[in-house]
């Protein structure tokens, strides 16, 4: 992979209103993560663009870049805080486009260790259920109207430029279509933000340029999904609203989960640790939830309709990468999100990580408001990663604490794989 610097700025340059060049970052990834970056950013910079592979503006549809989607999501009340923080009205919004309100204590079935608990909650505020499709549009659209950004829908991210110094990102080398026909451009831009999920490739660009890549932990519980979208029977009638079976250490390998969706849907979750991986197959399926501890899964869904396929997933691991430990930073280069720290989402707190990610951002974007308003961003990788890794540490810990438990789990690191530079 070729390192690529610019020399000097190209193209003629609008001014902003007080004779200044306007300042401009660029968001790599329009999952929930890169939604929410942009939307924080645009408050701090004159204009922000969002790099989106997916070429339609429509995103009803699960999306290749998020695999995780079509399984069980659910956002907790502290991230849905951080969500109506950023954007006034979204869970109002959500609700009466269908979306479904659960109060934790009073409406959850929970099974675990072989018996049935009550969840415990804090701040007693009610837990929302929708598809991740419908969550990602409602941002998706508010993001879109906003005057200072643009969207470049079907780009991919090859790679980052630096300014002639070497030191301080200059823009990102994109390119549109496949084949012969792909073309290739650089964008430029005083600051970018990888939010592009698991698959980042920010180390490899990192190392392209001869910046240390971070150290990568992964905890791996061999966690898989199956999951499968139900109707909800018309007949139906209980006490829950989510109904939660957690598999137990060392030896109860399997759970299950049914979240409410719109439309009267049930999203049905079956989860097997330790390589105990429940099938994709209709038959398997169906055993596969007889088979849990206890029957109330299988009986919620041995007459309901189905209305997909079941889906499999197992790139469950957690994994953090340590970017609050480089020892030299690309100015002006943050990465948030998966891309940093991924979860097993077992423990449904993978999008309130990811929207930790722009609280986070929006404080530190705060602290050097006036730099940025010059186009200044030396320091700011270097700040942004440490409090990041900082406001992660009580979701990585929850996450990577049980998953130690299960005796299959791996622990590897790549410190011994990195490269050495000179």
């Amino acid at each position: 992979m070729m390192a690529h610097k610019l020399s000097k700025q190209t193209g003629a340059e609008t001014l902003a209103p007080n004779g200044r060049i306007p300042t401009h970052a660029i968001v790599i990834g329009s999952s929930i993560a890169g939604l929410a970056a942009a939307q924080t950013t645009a408050n701090y910079m004159d204009q922000v663009t969002i790099i989106d592979r997916d070429e339609s503006a429509c995103k009803q549809d699960f999306r290749s870049g998020v695999p995780q989607a079509r399984h069980a999501h659910t956002l907790m009340p502290h991230g849905q805080e951080i969500l109506e923080q950023l954007f006034p009205g979204l869970i109002a919004e959500l609700i009466s486009n269908g979306a479904v309100p659960v109060n934790i204590e009073k409406e959850v079935a929970f099974f675990h260790a072989g018996s049935w608990r009550s969840p415990k909650q804090k701040d007693r505020k009610l837990s929302l259920s929708c598809s991740r499709p419908m969550l990602e549009n409602a941002i998706y659209r508010r993001v879109s109207r906003l005057p200072n950004v643009t969207i470049m829908r079907g780009y991919r991210a090859e790679g980052l430029v630096t300014d002639a110094s070497g030191q301080q990102v200059a823009g990102v080398r994109l390119r549109f279509g496949r084949g012969a026909r792909a073309r290739e451009l650089v964008k430029e831009a005083n600051l970018v933000i990888d939010a592009s999920g698991r698959q980042s490739q920010a180390p490899n660009w990192l190392a392209s340029l001869r910046f240390m890549p971070p150290e990568e932990w992964r905890i791996n519980a061999h966690v898989g999904y199956a999951t499968r979208i139900y109707q909800q029977p018309a007949n139906f009638a209980a006490s829950w609203k989510r109904l939660y079976v957690r598999p137990t250490p060392p030896d109860d390998t399997r759970g299950a989960i049914i979240l409410p969706e719109e439309d009267g849907r049930w999203v049905v979750t079956l989860v097997g640790i330790a390589g105990d991986y429940p099938p994709t197959n209709e038959a398997g399926f169906l055993a596969f939830a007889r088979s849990l501890p206890t029957p109330q899964i299988y009986d919620a869904i041995k007459d309901a309709h189905p209305l997909s396929d079941p889906f499999g997933f197992r790139r469950t691991e957690n994994r953090m990468r340590r970017y609050d430990k480089l020892p030299r930073y690309l100015e002006g280069f943050l990465v948030i999100g998966d891309a940093v720290c991924a979860l097993n989402p077992v423990y449904a707190q993978g999008m309130t990580a990811a929207i930790t990610g722009s609280h986070v951002l929006a404080a530190v974007l705060n602290r050097y408001r006036n730099h940025l308003a010059a186009g200044n961003v030396a320091g700011l990788a270097a700040s942004f990663q440490t409090a990041l890794r900082e406001g992660l540490d009580d979701l990585w810990s929850q996450s990577t604490s049980k998953d130690w438990h299960w005796p299959m789990t791996e622990v590897t690191d790549n410190a011994e794989a990195l490269p050495v530079f000179i």
